[in-house]
């Protein structure tokens, strides 16, 4: 009967444990979509990586024959700290995450000279070391 008992109290433990977490998760969640909208309005997207630790917040209008470049705004939010850790705008652009902890920007030049016809324009970010590495370089600056 004891062993029964331990045995509901652990599951029940575990239960209560992943809906504090679920709900700390909602709340953070709500937090950053409230800022999303107070940043960039309705048109922003949120695009988190695979574990939800960060996301990007994204706004960027669609092109257009006027305006086929469109900016490109962004901001990325640490879910597990509740804070703004990186923030941009660019002329044009993509923004994907490659991994969990890195994401990439690939910048749209509005001219391309035949000796860059090769280069490619945009940075990786890693969010835990806060660096900046060009996609064309292996260097890696500080921001």
């Amino acid at each position: 009967m004891l062993n029964k008992f331990n045995a509901l109290l652990i599951f029940f433990l575990l239960l209560a444990g992943c809906s504090v977490t679920q709900k700390t998760l909602t709340r953070q969640e709500s937090v950053l979509k409230k800022l999303s909208l107070e940043k960039f309005g309705t048109s922003s997207r949120l695009i988190y990586n695979s574990d939800k630790s960060y996301s990007i917040v994204v706004k960027q209008e669609k092109s257009t024959a006027k305006n086929p470049n469109p900016l490109l705004q962004f901001f990325v939010y640490d879910i597990g700290k509740d804070k703004i850790i990186f923030e941009e705008s660019i002329p044009a652009g993509k923004i994907k995450w490659r991994n969990n902890r890195q994401f990439e920007v690939t910048i749209t030049p509005e001219m391309i000279s035949t000796e860059d016809s090769n280069k490619l324009y945009g940075y990786i970010y890693d969010v835990d070391l806060g660096t900046k590495t060009d996609l064309n370089s292996q260097s890696i600056k500080q921001n």
